[in-house]
């Protein structure tokens, strides 16, 4: 797909309705994102948190954040879903992915806030990079995730991911999906 294309399928912002009825946005993330991204790491839980970065993270600190709205809509790419309350936006979920060197794959991540898991919010914004991953030409997307994540391994599963023990940490799994099939 031409760059155009790919152009426009990552600048819109689409609304979704979840399984609970309620509607959420979901667009690209910008570098003027970064307290959205901040107030949503800090109110993630212990647990989400550390299936996210794969340790102890507490508050994020500003290299990080700088690092996580550091997004070019070429090598890396994001989507976070916000809800609006009283003129404020929320952010609630983020999926985002990193292009590797060779241009063919790239490391994907999404995390839900507490709140808002199990309600379908990760497939939608999982599908979200899928479609702009497919229009950038990338041809396969890869996680390495806890083993321990029961949550993501379902979601995984269900939406045909390949899932293999990382051989280089048992307590790790990859989840890798080929984008060149339908």
């Amino acid at each position: 797909m031409s760059n155009e294309h790919h152009q426009e399928a990552l600048s819109r912002t689409v609304t979704e309705k979840l399984r609970s009825g309620k509607v959420v946005k979901i667009r690209p993330l910008e570098r003027a994102d970064i307290d959205l991204e901040r107030e949503f790491i800090t109110n993630l839980s212990p647990e989400s948190r550390h299936f996210r970065f794969l340790g102890g993270v507490g508050a994020p600190s500003e290299i990080l954040l700088q690092q996580l709205t550091d997004i070019d809509h070429d090598q890396r790419e994001a989507f976070i879903a916000t809800i609006e309350s009283d003129g404020d936006e929320t952010e609630i979920g983020v999926s985002r992915y990193a292009l590797e060197p060779a241009g063919k794959s790239a490391e994907c991540a999404v995390v839900i806030a507490d709140d808002w898991q199990m309600q379908g919010l990760g497939t939608l914004l999982i599908n979200r990079l899928i479609e702009s991953a497919r229009a950038r030409g990338i041809e396969h997307l890869y996680s390495i995730d806890s083993a321990a994540n029961s949550r993501l391994r379902e979601v995984a599963r269900n939406m045909g991911w390949d899932c293999r023990t990382d051989p280089g940490d048992h307590t790790q799994v990859i989840y890798t999906l080929d984008l060149t099939t339908v």
